[in-house]
């Protein structure tokens, strides 16, 4: 976890979905396609779920992005439709 804050990025279908979280404004966002869908904030670390979705080919998918915090760290994951998303760090 840095410092500022993690941004890690998916495809989906040629979809983009991202998770960001800002440590300087404390907030947690779930992006799809560049557009904001999910956010909470994290003035203290606790688990968070965020929750969209997108619509690919006129069909509609679940995107479900989970924060489950451990001692000094945290798991990140996506999953669309129930199915772990490979997720990249950006820089």
């Amino acid at each position: 976890m840095a410092i500022t804050g993690d941004h890690y990025i998916g495809t989906y279908e040629g979809h983009s979905i991202e998770l960001v979280r800002n440590n300087w404004n404390k907030t947690l966002k779930l992006l799809i396609d560049g557009k904001e869908v999910a956010s909470k904030s994290r003035i203290l670390p606790h688990d968070i779920t965020l929750e969209g979705s997108l619509e690919h080919d006129g069909v509609q998918h679940t995107v479900t992005a989970k924060v489950v915090v451990h001692f000094l760290s945290s798991e990140d994951t996506v999953e669309v439709d129930g199915n772990k998303l490979p997720l990249t760090k950006a820089k």
